[in-house]
């Protein structure tokens, strides 16, 4: 049932994307291709491909295989911001605080250490998982801004409703902004959401899809002018 789920959801994200580059490039004959790998063993959940007006081929990935990850991630940071465990930490730093004094009789880190150490490990506590969360993220996102494409996508499947007053998922925005990814959501009544438009990155060799497996096959069927859709 999961699985059909997220078959679905792929097929409204690549549905989306196909109309995007139909309206962007008037690109009539745009291949949709799923479950594609690179020469490299890189794998890519969905490429579109077409010819541009100067007969160059332009080619654009999209990743869902993040998508339960990331979702969850922002998804939590929406409900739990950074946690509460972290609120537990100047007490338990008072607590050791006062045993240590207490064993040593020392009366100023019985209760003179616990207020200066106690708010210090609390925003200490509060820099490491916000740092830790973040890094997550960079993760993500530094894996699919590898993959070989012209513009690449992030296909997250959640409500776009997660993004509001959500300082994690600013953060993503502006890591896909500087690293030129975008980024769309499918929400449970299907609809997607264009959060953030990539950047198009040219190709200093040719062109991307010839870092692709099925590089041949994808140009023959360019080639012959027809528009696929291969599961």
């Amino acid at each position: 049932m999961a699985q059909q789920l997220e078959s679905k959801i792929e097929d409204y994200a690549f549905d989306y994307l196909k109309n995007y580059y139909t309206q962007q490039f008037t690109a009539e004959n745009v291949f949709v291709s799923q479950h594609e790998q690179t020469k490299r063993g890189q794998q890519i959940d969905g490429l579109l491909t077409f010819k541009r007006p100067a007969d160059e081929l332009f080619v654009a990935n999209i990743s869902m295989e993040q998508s339960q990850q990331l979702a969850g991630l922002l998804t939590n940071y929406k409900k739990n911001g950074l946690g509460k465990l972290r609120f537990l930490t100047p007490l338990l730093v008072s607590l050791i605080c006062f045993a240590i004094g207490r064993s040593m009789g020392n009366v100023v880190v019985m209760f003179i250490a616990p207020v200066v150490v106690a708010p210090v490990s609390f925003m200490l506590h509060t820099y490491l998982i916000k740092k830790f969360r973040n890094r997550q993220v960079e993760t993500i996102i530094e894996k699919v801004r590898t993959l070989p494409a012209n513009e690449k996508w992030i296909g997250l499947s959640m409500s776009s409703l997660v993004f509001r007053n959500n300082p994690l998922a600013k953060f993503t925005l502006e890591l896909c902004h500087e690293k030129g990814l975008g980024l769309i959501s499918v929400g449970k009544r299907n609809k997607v959401v264009l959060l953030q438009r990539p950047t198009n990155k040219e190709s200093r060799r040719g062109d991307y899809l010839s870092h692709y497996n099925s590089e041949d096959n994808i140009r023959r069927a360019i080639n012959e002018n027809h528009v696929l859709r291969v599961a």
